[in-house]
């Protein structure tokens, strides 16, 4: 039984591909190769999942709410309209809130540019600038929300603790 067990293991392994990295470390990796397109979908794809988490701790830790609802509705819910509501329930800053619009708009711009056929026989694509100024304060982000969120569950356990 074992040795099936392993086999199917090593088979789902031939199919199933991970970032060598953290992903943002892995963003930032590409970035740092130059593959701008996939460091900035990486990225924007983690903080979108912290997003969520964010949402769903909040709602769960704070709000009492059962998370197989919320774990549904959090889904439907995209990266824009996430960053909204995370505003206005004051989980994350104004200076969050403008970098992940930021975010978000780098990669439309850079997914949506990318299908353009080009004008004149050039591409015009995100000037090394603008994706630096927004792609360095995204990464650091990413570690920052993972922060809050760890932050969130140590406050829960403490009260958890404190309550026993």
């Amino acid at each position: 039984m074992e040795k099936k067990e392993n086999y199917r293991s090593k088979e789902w392994q031939k199919y199933i591909k991970r970032f060598k990295d953290y992903p943002p470390d892995h963003a930032y990796d590409a970035y740092k190769s130059e593959y701008y397109y996939e460091a900035v979908g990486v990225l924007h794809g983690f903080v979108e999942s912290q997003l969520r988490h964010l949402l769903l701790a909040f709602s769960t830790l704070d709000q009492n709410n059962p998370s197989e609802i919320i774990w549904d509705i959090n889904e439907k819910i995209d990266f824009r309209n996430l960053s909204n509501v995370l505003f206005v329930l004051q989980l994350i800053t104004e200076k969050e809130y403008g970098i992940l619009n930021s975010l978000n708009s780098l990669r439309n711009e850079i997914i949506h540019k990318y299908f353009y056929d080009p004008h004149d026989g050039i591409y015009y694509g995100v000037s090394n600038k603008k994706f630096l100024s927004i792609f360095k304060p995204s990464y650091n982000l990413s570690y920052d929300l993972m922060e809050k969120l760890d932050k969130m569950y140590e406050e829960q356990y403490e009260k958890t603790k404190n309550n026993s």
